[in-house]
């Protein structure tokens, strides 16, 4: 701190920062600005605007992109972000294999990146195709400031590994992305279950952009939850929190059972698989017949009876439903009829805006945003 007449002022440094993160705020909103706009939309004059961008100039963040012309006086320089200055790393692994997508450092998608894998899979050999993928998405690449990876499992926030549970319909053992990823891009990654990441993006871009309480759903393969409070979505003590399969319902014979246990009784599960035959769901659903019908509305009561508990004790503003069977016209009704009957207060049910990509764009949205908020500190 310095001291003028007694009272203390904010140390130099973090005013170049806070002037540095408004310039680009400004150029990573819109188009090619001159040092005089920036002066007018941030309110900050324009020497010191002008410091700032010779800084950001100096360190590789900024360019120029032409000369204002049609105007009397001297004529402005147009400054933009360089978009290779930086990159970003959005990491989805899940049943549909590892997909690496690279970001520059205006949020634009500069590359992606697939490779299959067997489904179920372990953590020995879904290893290396995690390395492989995400080796080739850095290749000629900018540097990598920030990577956020989506995986279809609970998460221990504290570890960043994959929290082994029974009957996983995915990966069998405790992943560590964290681990394998942070000798190749030499930052933190953030790593996170693929059902918060969606509720993230729906919350940012979808059904729950007027929502800081809700609770999300995907219905699925798997089913998985994610609990956002505030805007943030809660982790739990070991990055369980949310997982709906295994809360109380009713079985096909009326009495208490996991959920995940209710649909097996039901024979919905693939054979030789603890996934759930999504196929046979949604032909239920979509289906006519008595059979189909009864076994629709107990597809419905079974939801509803473990989000009665949820809601219950969450007390969230909106349930969203989500994956590919949650979100099948006249589903989420039937849910909501049922649930009237049974939670304690009245609920609201909405179903999911951006389907099977918002476990993608909510990692996204977080490895972007990472990248960006950390250019003002790069010199």
């Amino acid at each position: 701190m310095t001291v003028e007449g007694g009272r203390q002022l904010p140390r130099l440094a973090l005013l170049r920062e806070l002037t540095d993160e408004h310039v680009l705020g400004q150029l990573l909103a819109g188009s090619a600005l001159t040092r005089a706009e920036i002066a007018t939309r941030t309110g900050i004059s324009k020497p010191t605007i002008s410091e700032s961008v010779r800084r950001l100039a100096e360190a590789g963040l900024l360019e120029e992109s032409g000369q204002q012309t049609g105007k009397r006086g001297p004529s402005g320089t147009f400054y933009r972000v360089r978009p290779d200055a930086a990159a970003a790393l959005a990491v989805s692994i899940g049943p549909d294999g590892v997909l690496v997508d690279r970001y520059d450092l205006t949020g634009r998608r500069t590359a992606r990146v697939h490779r299959a894998v067997q489904v179920p899979t372990d953590a020995e050999h879904l290893a290396p195709v995690l390395i492989d993928a995400v080796r080739s998405a850095v290749a000629a690449a900018g540097p990598v400031r920030s990577v956020a990876v989506s995986v279809a499992g609970p998460v221990d926030q504290a570890t960043g590994r994959l929290v082994a549970l029974p009957d996983s319909p995915f990966v069998l053992g405790e992943l560590a992305p964290r681990e394998l990823l942070e000798p190749l891009v030499e930052v933190v990654p953030q790593v996170d279950n693929d059902v918060n990441w969606a509720a993230l993006a729906e919350h940012h871009e979808g059904a729950a952009r007027d929502l800081d309480e809700f609770f999300f759903v995907y219905l699925g393969p798997g089913i998985g939850a994610a609990s956002v409070s505030a805007g943030t979505v809660r982790h739990g003590a070991a990055g369980l929190a949310g997982e709906l399969a295994h809360v109380l319902s009713a079985g096909a014979d009326g009495r208490s059972a996991r959920l995940i246990a209710a649909l097996q009784g039901e024979g919905l599960l693939v054979d030789g698989s603890p996934a759930l035959d999504v196929d046979r769901i949604l032909a239920a659903l979509a289906g006519r017949s008595a059979a189909d019908r009864a076994l629709s509305a107990r597809l419905a009561r079974a939801v509803a009876g473990a989000l009665a508990s949820v809601t219950a004790l969450l007390n969230p503003r909106a349930v969203l439903l989500g994956g590919p069977w949650g979100v099948v016209p006249g589903f989420a009704d039937a849910v909501r009829d049922e649930l009237v009957a049974l939670a304690a207060v009245p609920t609201e049910i909405r179903t999911s805006a951006l389907g099977e990509d918002a476990p993608l764009a909510g990692a996204r949205i977080a490895a972007v945003g990472q990248m960006q908020r950390g250019l003002s500190g790069v010199r």
